[in-house]
């Protein structure tokens, strides 16, 4: 099937009186249990108050907020609840990219310097010589493919894709325009291959690997991904998920990749995905960058430091690790600038609330 675009104890001080706040919607006042909840971690409670009056919510599904480690705040449009299977677009690029630190911390991947043809090896006699292309350079959107799903003219725009029966046939069939490693495409083909080569390089499934070695360690059950036409995993995007699920990928990078306790990806690969490799064209000094799949941004006057997973309609999760707080959002507002809300969110009420 194709699509278009598209806690356990870790979440210290989770409680049924908890269950209270995931019946509130996005636009109803704080609950008592709320205020308390906010308080205990030395919030301000008056700008969480101001936070839900927002005009501009409408299009967010759900929000929550956690400070420490802790659920303190957990909001859901009125149509939406905790429940609810969430599609979560291109944050899905941000836990392929997890996997592949998975697959190199269990020797199954030697290193990010890999040449893709080193998993590919019948398209060595292919047109385009893709020979050069490295595993750190589809990690950083970089291939020099002719593949730009920011520009509706670029043969390897993702829309063309979704057209194409295999989606790993139609990435082979592009052709190098630049020197791989230097030009920033953005190009959600290149990480359809990297779940495809996770899955040549550990002989499992893609599902079945991110299953056995990330989602099951999470306590994470109920999910879905999409497959093209001929059963190819989409590992760049469109994963279903419900909120708080989504919201444990952001704890895990918050904790350096662990889980009670349990390490499930390297404390090193955390450190990588969060480099700032990649200068966004025509953006800021200050950013955004490209990690590895990763957004990085300054979130408060070009200091504050974050994070981030992005998907389009609003498919967020902002974390800034040296306040240890994380925003996790879903939404609706498909390519319009609607979508751009949470980061609002989190710098004028979130981040100010809960800073220390």
């Amino acid at each position: 099937m194709t699509t278009r675009k598209s806690i356990n104890t870790a979440i210290i001080g989770f409680t049924v009186s908890m269950s209270l706040i995931s019946c509130a919607t996005v636009r109803q006042p704080l609950t008592n249990e709320e205020r308390r909840m906010i308080s205990e971690v030395g919030g301000n409670v008056e700008l969480f108050e101001e936070l839900l009056k927002s005009p501009d919510n409408g299009k967010i599904n759900s929000i929550l907020v956690f400070k420490e480690g802790r659920l303190i705040f957990e909001r859901y449009r009125s149509s939406h609840d905790r429940n609810m299977l969430h599609d979560i677009r291109s944050s899905t690029k941000a836990i392929t990219a997890l996997l592949v630190g998975i697959a190199i911390d269990k020797g199954f991947i030697k290193s990010v310097d890999d040449p893709i043809l080193n998993y590919f090896p019948e398209r060595l006699h292919s047109n385009t010589d893709f020979t050069s292309i490295r595993i750190v350079d589809l990690l950083t959107m970089r291939s020099g493919l002719d593949s730009d799903d920011w520009d509706p003219s670029s043969p390897g725009n993702e829309e063309i894709m979704y057209t194409k029966d295999s989606w790993i046939d139609f990435f082979f069939d592009l052709n190098v325009v630049d020197k791989p490693g230097e030009k920033f495409r953005y190009s959600t083909a290149g990480v359809v291959v990297l779940g495809e080569l996770i899955s040549r390089a550990s002989e499992m499934p893609f599902e079945q690997f991110a299953d056995k070695y990330l989602f099951q360690v999470l306590g994470i059950t109920d999910y879905s991904y999409e497959r093209t036409p001929v059963g190819e995993i989409d590992s760049g995007g469109h994963l279903k998920i419900k909120s708080r699920d989504f919201a444990k990928i952001g704890l895990l990078v918050l904790q350096q990749g662990v889980w009670e306790d349990q390490r499930v990806v390297s404390e090193r690969w955390i450190r990588e995905i969060n480099e700032p490799a990649v200068a966004i064209p025509n953006a800021p000094l200050t950013g955004p960058y490209m990690g590895y799949l990763w957004w990085q941004e300054p979130v408060i006057n070009g200091e504050v430091r974050s994070f981030q997973s992005r998907g389009n309609g609003g498919q967020y999760l902002i974390a800034v690790p040296d306040e240890k707080i994380l925003g996790v959002f879903t939404g609706s507002a498909y390519n319009n600038d609607k979508q751009y809300q949470p980061f609002i969110l989190m710098k004028q009420y979130v981040i100010p609330g809960l800073r220390q």
